[in-house]
């Protein structure tokens, strides 16, 4: 789960929690899908922190209140999306054709968590992506797809968006993908 980012678009809210911390319904954003995952039947969760690192820990444990086990990567420089992925890899008990569900720790949603790992193990999909459709999707970046439902590029905000689809924070990786990524440097699931 990347729980990372500073959350400077919410200050001066952020300015003693990190954004994932922040409460939605009397308990941390972190904290409704931490439970969603465990519904899901995901047991162990890894959570790439960075901003105010310590209060994710102090908080959550190690995960045993909630069913869960939990584990800490603490990134020192900011390594973007895909490099904060790269980073928890030597903390992933799985092998190298298992999947990894990679949660955006500020996105609540509805998403079928397990329908998405079966889509994403029963077509061999290196990595899938959750997007939705939004009504007015010029406030987001947006995600073209072709006739197969293929990514073709992410278009930061636009204009005139080409397509309504939008990343939704959900990821599944194939374990292999996560260990390609190049360690320790800046790197973006997006580009």
């Amino acid at each position: 789960m990347l729980v990372g980012g500073k959350g400077t678009r919410l200050r001066p809210l952020t300015m003693s929690a990190p954004k994932p911390m922040l409460p939605v319904a009397g308990v941390p954003v972190t904290a409704h899908m931490l439970a969603r995952a465990r519904d899901a039947g995901i047991d162990r969760v890894v959570l790439a922190t960075s901003y105010k690192a310590e209060v994710f820990e102090e908080y959550f444990g190690d995960g045993s209140a909630l069913g869960l086990e939990l584990a800490y990567v603490t990134e020192t420089e900011p390594l973007g999306t895909g490099g904060a992925i790269r980073n928890v890899a030597g903390f992933l008990r799985c092998g190298p054709d298992d999947p990894v569900v990679i949660f955006n720790g500020d996105i609540l949603s509805g998403l079928d968590i397990q329908a998405l790992i079966a889509r994403h193990t029963d077509s061999g999909a290196a990595v899938t992506l959750h997007l939705t459709e939004v009504e007015d999707p010029r406030a987001f970046g947006v995600v073209p797809t072709d006739e197969h439902g293929r990514v073709t590029e992410f278009l930061e905000k636009t204009l005139e968006p080409p397509t309504n689809l939008i990343n939704a924070g959900c990821y599944v990786f194939r374990r292999s993908v996560i260990d390609d990524i190049p360690a320790g440097r800046p790197v973006s699931v997006e580009r």
